[in-house]
């Protein structure tokens, strides 16, 4: 990427994979399939491409950990669904870290990975601290360290039609997306922060229901 700053994936957290498996196809005519279980965190997704580069992780808690102080146990306690993350894929991403830093977001470079059903392991370095006031309109940034991006072989039919974060200082997360170089993502005024995203499916435009 040479340094390029892209949007990579969106997650998308329920208390129940099957039923958001079946309420995805409902809404837009394709089905994601299993991508995996996320050791230790005690959740597990499935995902949908959104075209080259790009996909959607529906997360919920995986029944085979245990569910205990983790993501899992808390996604458990869901009622209905929420937008939560979007991540950003960068191959420069020390130069991302001193940005944050920048903008009094400090972070530590930590490592992630997840198991698909047939056992290939994938891994990513992610950058992992507090938020300082953006919540989740901090972009989740990360840098693959496995070849094979999810999105390749993600049952295909969707894209992504529009993403919206909404904050009380747009003005403040619109700079800072601005130095890492990150853009088309359109930032709005809002009483308070938010994801908002719609894919076009086989039926339609269709907005993802998100708590707030």
């Amino acid at each position: 990427m040479n340094g390029i700053m892209k949007l990579d994936h969106f997650a998308y957290a329920s208390s129940s994979l099957d039923k958001a498996i079946a309420d995805f196809e409902d809404w837009t005519g394709v089905r994601p399939t299993p991508g995996g279980s996320h050791p230790g965190k005690g959740t597990r997704n499935a995902l949908v491409s959104l075209g080259p580069g790009l996909y959607l992780a529906l997360d919920a808690p995986d029944p085979a950990q245990r569910l205990a102080g983790n993501n899992g146990a808390r996604m458990a306690e869901l009622d209905g669904y929420f937008l939560f993350l979007f991540a950003v894929a960068t191959d420069d991403i020390e130069r991302a870290q001193r940005v944050l830093a920048g903008h009094g977001v400090a972070t530590k470079l930590v490592s992630g990975e997840r198991r698909t059903g047939d056992g290939r392991l994938i891994a990513w370095d992610f950058l992992e601290g507090t938020d300082e006031g953006f919540g989740i309109a901090l972009p989740h940034v990360m840098r693959w360290k496995t070849d094979h991006h999810p999105s390749v072989d993600s049952p295909a039919g969707c894209r992504l039609a529009s993403f919206t974060v909404q904050h009380p200082d747009p003005v403040r997360v619109r700079a800072l997306y601005a130095q890492l170089g990150l853009e088309g993502v359109e930032v709005r005024q809002g009483t308070g922060i938010a994801l908002s995203m719609s894919v076009n499916g086989s039926h339609g435009d269709v907005t993802l229901p998100s708590r707030s």
